[in-house]
């Protein structure tokens, strides 16, 4: 199952799509009714898991969509009954057992009585058995290995009592990476999909390729004294005379105001830092007393140049956060677009 909810982590539903088929993922896991019809809209027509629990105001969404749902309760089983009855359709579902995430699923001591419950109620079909891992990415090992006994042991209950799953899940991308004991018959990637590994420490030797790269390009330059403030506040002034360039790219387009003076970005294969309070539509950065950089000239924020890069992971650091926010809060008026390397990946 390919994990595509938030816009496929920042990245755009409709570019990444086509390479996730093409690569085997046949099952797709959103957070949301509107991703699923979005995901419908491109096309999709292999199965969609709804990984949060269903509203009933969006009832009539689930034989719509053929979208599968994670049961955690009756009440949500019996509605999701009766809408499917109405529609003379069945809806796979899956038993989601709350194994330690506290967030959402059955008490695993309650999962057998609500297994026996759904199986018994029209339109309902018994597809799979699921949890989700709260520590998979983390170096220590001992919460994730509770949740996982703890899964696997309800699990083995619930099938011993006679109940029988196609598919039986847990492992998000840090319990693939790390739990290879947490396979089972299906695996969720998410951020892994995009070239991140989850845990920050070990991006470096991971092997995992970001696949976007995100960039600007100067809009304008201009040399100024030594002492001239720069943008909203005047919290940051020149320390000599400088070149000033300014990048239409700012919190609107995902750039957390959090980042003013820790932020960095590459031109021509060299680092310069974003200089000023991150505005909303523009930033700024200081090129130092001497540049040959010109207006027009690219700008890569995320991505690579020369020698430079620049993760989704360095800004999480700098911003006190982890890389799924960062790529996620790329807002939908920054274009995406695909391309290929030499080597045939996608970017």
């Amino acid at each position: 199952m390919g994990v595509v909810k938030a816009n496929c982590y920042g990245h755009e539903a409709e570019v990444c799509l086509p390479p996730l088929q093409e690569g085997g993922v046949d099952v797709f896991g959103v957070a949301t009714v509107e991703e699923a019809r979005e995901l419908r809209y491109h096309g999709i027509r292999d199965r969609i898991v709804l990984l949060t629990s269903p509203f009933l105001s969006e009832r009539e969404a689930f034989p719509e969509l053929d979208i599968e749902p994670l049961i955690s309760d009756k009440e949500t089983a019996r509605w999701l009954s009766a809408t499917a009855e109405a529609h003379g359709i069945v809806l796979q579902s899956h038993i989601y057992i709350d194994t330690g995430m506290t967030r959402n699923g059955v008490n695993p001591e309650e999962a057998l009585e609500l297994t026996r419950y759904v199986s018994q109620l029209p339109g309902l079909a018994l597809k799979g058995i699921a949890s989700h891992f709260a520590t998979s990415e983390s170096p220590d090992h001992s919460y994730a290995l509770q949740q996982l006994s703890q899964f696997d042991g309800t699990y083995r209950e619930v099938r011993d009592a006679g109940f029988d799953f196609d598919e039986v899940h847990i492992a998000n991308s840090g319990g693939i990476l790390n739990f290879p004991d947490s396979h089972y018959t299906l695996v969720r990637p998410g951020i892994a999909l995009y070239g991140y590994h989850p845990a920050m420490e070990e991006q470096k030797n991971s092997g995992f390729r970001p696949v976007m790269s995100l960039y600007s390009v100067v809009s304008s330059m201009r040399r100024v004294p030594e002492g001239r403030a720069v943008s909203y506040g005047a919290r940051y002034r020149t320390s000599q005379e400088t070149y000033i360039a300014t990048l239409p790219i700012g919190y609107g387009d995902g750039l957390m105001r959090q980042l003013t003076g820790k932020l960095d970005v590459l031109v021509k294969d060299s680092r310069y830092p974003v200089v000023g309070t991150i505005c909303m539509d523009e930033i700024m950065i200081d090129l130092g007393p001497t540049t040959s950089v010109a207006v027009g000239d690219e700008v890569c924020l995320i991505g690579t140049s020369g020698e430079e890069s620049i993760s989704a992971w360095d800004i999480a650091e700098k911003g006190g956060t982890i890389a799924y926010e960062i790529t996620t809060m790329i807002s939908q008026r920054v274009p995406r677009r695909a391309i290929k390397t030499i080597e045939e990946h996608i970017l």
